[in-house]
């Protein structure tokens, strides 16, 4: 149970508005510290890395199609390379318009790459599995099975 008799003497002077501003301005702070620390090792932060992936994904897809079909299959070492280049042209684009550069690090982007796709999601309550079915020797994924969880 709660005492009653003690309230840290803040908890007198902020209504709950501005509770909640407080509490956005420190997550704000923390999150901009965060990202400075990922650019100073050369880490993509993650919703640059889900663009990245993304656009990779989507150009390799396109790259296959040809009579409104994908004509082939879609090796995963050519998506995996076009991640890197999607985060290469996006800092050249950066400075061209004159913003901050980052400049990625090699082991950095594979390790950040490797945790958003390769590791298990946290969430256990997942609504698709995919399973992929055995890669050929060059890399490429032959099918994708969408299984619903329960």
């Amino acid at each position: 149970m709660r005492q009653t008799d003690y309230y840290p003497a803040h908890a007198y002077k902020e209504t709950g508005a501005a509770r909640v501003g407080r509490i956005r301005r420190q997550t704000a702070g923390r999150m901009r510290e965060l990202r400075q620390r990922w650019r100073d090792e050369g880490r993509p932060d993650p919703a640059t890395l889900d663009r990245a992936i993304a656009d990779a994904v989507r150009d390799a897809l396109l790259a296959t199609v040809v009579d409104g079909r994908t004509a082939s299959a879609i090796p995963v070492k050519e998506i995996l390379l076009r991640i890197s280049g999607q985060l290469v042209a996006r800092s050249r684009r950066d400075a061209d318009a004159g913003r901050d550069v980052v400049v990625y690090d090699r082991k950095a982007v594979a390790e950040a790459v490797h945790r958003r796709l390769l590791q298990a999601p946290r969430a256990r309550h997942a609504v698709t599995e995919i399973a992929v079915s055995q890669s050929r020797s060059n890399g490429e994924v032959e099918d994708l099975v969408f299984e619903d969880i329960d």
